[in-house]
């Protein structure tokens, strides 16, 4: 089991400072990720980020970069997302961690599955503070410990989870689509009494 600040490196996201710091401008410079913007199965919610504009210049080191693993800390949810889009100048919140992988050791997509799983769910679930909203301190993430098979494995095991997540995507529009049907032929039923005592009779 390896420590995970011992593979990636942990930073805040940014503090916006001001009232309207998060405030949604058209013509921004920066576009910002919000927790809603992350689903629990780590895909994007919504990638149409909301532009702002900072009221301080933003470090350089602080905008997003492909392979940069994206934390909540925030809130009772335990999910996180590997950051693979090419759109520029975007920022996180102080909602966030940012995680910055060692690419020789542990892949992004890896990181972020194992930081969606119920084991990581069991470590912080005493560990957060906070009576209205609970808190997840960077000590408490950097202590998390993983298994890190090789690069390889790690492939695999994201590849797997990726299909799981499509299954359960699938799954759940076939039910919407199979509940659309049936509804649309009870409304017709409803508006011919014929056709539904014929189809009661049938069953």
């Amino acid at each position: 089991m390896t420590k995970l600040d011992s593979i990636a490196e942990i930073r805040m996201g940014v503090t916006l400072r001001g009232r309207d710091a998060t405030r949604a401008v058209e013509s921004g410079s920066c576009c910002l990720v919000r927790i809603s913007d992350v689903s629990q199965d780590g895909t994007w919610v919504n990638a149409d980020f909301a532009r702002i504009e900072p009221a301080e210049r933003i470090r350089e080191e602080l905008f997003l970069r492909p392979g940069d693993v994206l934390f909540p800390n925030r809130g009772t949810r335990t999910t996180a997302i590997a950051y693979r889009l090419a759109e520029p100048r975007v920022i996180v919140g102080a909602q966030f961690f940012m995680l910055r992988p060692d690419s020789s050791r542990v892949l992004p997509e890896y990181l972020a599955w194992f930081l969606r799983t119920e084991e990581s769910a069991r470590h912080f679930e005493g560990l957060r503070k906070g009576t209205y909203v609970q808190i997840i301190q960077r000590s408490d993430l950097a202590e998390l410990t993983m298994p890190l098979p090789s690069l390889e494995v790690q492939q695999k095991i994201v590849e797997v989870a990726a299909l799981a997540v499509e299954e359960r995507l699938v799954a759940e529009r076939l039910a919407a689509l199979k509940a659309q049907l049936v509804n649309g032929e009870l409304v017709a039923a409803a508006r011919d009494k014929d056709v539904l005592t014929t189809r009661t009779n049938k069953d």
